[in-house]
């Protein structure tokens, strides 16, 4: 057997072997794998990691420790009837026809560099603005927020009373709080934490996250309108702000809750992108 053809024998178990590979990596040596699925998905892609780097060396292995399970003669007979002796490891076209690894395999090459090499970013702007793409808020009881400090004078207000008065909360609990019918925002100070996408109207801009039910291609978007004073964030980055909701009575349902903007400063992204959390939690 030629060194061509061992190698092209051993390709499809070294891909194999090179994906399991890069698994591990965003898993194990890394957390790359949260932009691209879930938090709680790590576990299952560990062992899927495992089972195919084992199943790859275990392909290699056998290759390498093929030659010796082979024949060194075998008897043939050709087409004239005579009986004569061959190399079995040379001579067995068989195997040498409908061995060759299919050139479809080198596709595994793809993903399997690219997670050892790359790191692709989180999804962002270009999945917030597609039409269509909103997550779906249920109705839920939230828990009261707590009370909100008498009014005092601004020049004897205290640092503490003035951070109690403000309430730390995940767009979810947002978008969900500003269509109870207790109006539990109303002149309520939040806390937003999410990335930037520019609106269709001078100071205005969106807050956005996106969540997702096992991958990023099935991630769905959490956004609220910000009406601002000031300039408008770069786009995608990722910012913490305070403000006051704004009802909009005779918006549709479907309309995205507007805030009107007090304080904004730039934050790191998340550890986990498409988590929702308060920015207390994240």
């Amino acid at each position: 057997m030629s060194v061509k053809e061992r190698i092209g024998r051993a390709v499809p178990s070294l891909l194999v072997a090179m994906v399991g590979v890069a698994l591990l990596r965003i898993t194990i040596a890394s957390e790359v794998y949260l932009q691209y699925v879930k938090e709680g998905l790590r576990v299952p892609l560990i062992i899927a990691g495992g089972l195919l780097l084992l199943l790859g060396v275990a392909g290699l292995v056998r290759q390498l420790t093929r030659r010796r399970t082979e024949p060194v003669l075998v008897f043939r007979r050709g087409e004239d009837g005579t009986a004569h002796w061959q190399l079995g490891a040379d001579g067995d076209e068989h195997d040498h026809d409908h061995e060759h690894s299919p050139r479809v395999a080198w596709l595994l090459a793809v993903p399997a560099v690219l997670l050892l090499c790359f790191t692709p970013p989180a999804l962002g702007a270009y999945t917030a603005s597609r039409d269509g793409a909103d997550a779906t808020v249920q109705q839920a009881a939230y828990q009261d927020l707590p009370q909100q400090p008498a009014a005092a004078d601004p020049a004897t207000q205290s640092d503490a009373q003035s951070s109690s008065a403000v309430s730390p909360m995940s767009l979810t609990e947002f978008i969900g709080r500003s269509r109870d019918p207790k109006r539990s925002l109303a002149g309520r100070k939040v806390k937003l934490t999410g990335f930037v996408t520019p609106g269709a109207q001078q100071g205005e801009w969106y807050l956005n996250r996106l969540v997702v039910s096992c991958c990023a291609a099935d991630a769905r978007r959490l956004r609220i309108l910000v009406h601002a004073k000031g300039p408008t964030p770069a786009t995608e980055s990722w910012v913490e702000l305070t403000g006051t909701w704004m009802p909009a009575p005779d918006a549709p349902a479907t309309a995205a809750p507007q805030l009107d903007l007090l304080e904004q400063h730039s934050v790191p992204q998340p550890r986990a992108p498409y988590r929702d959390l308060s920015p207390a939690e994240s």
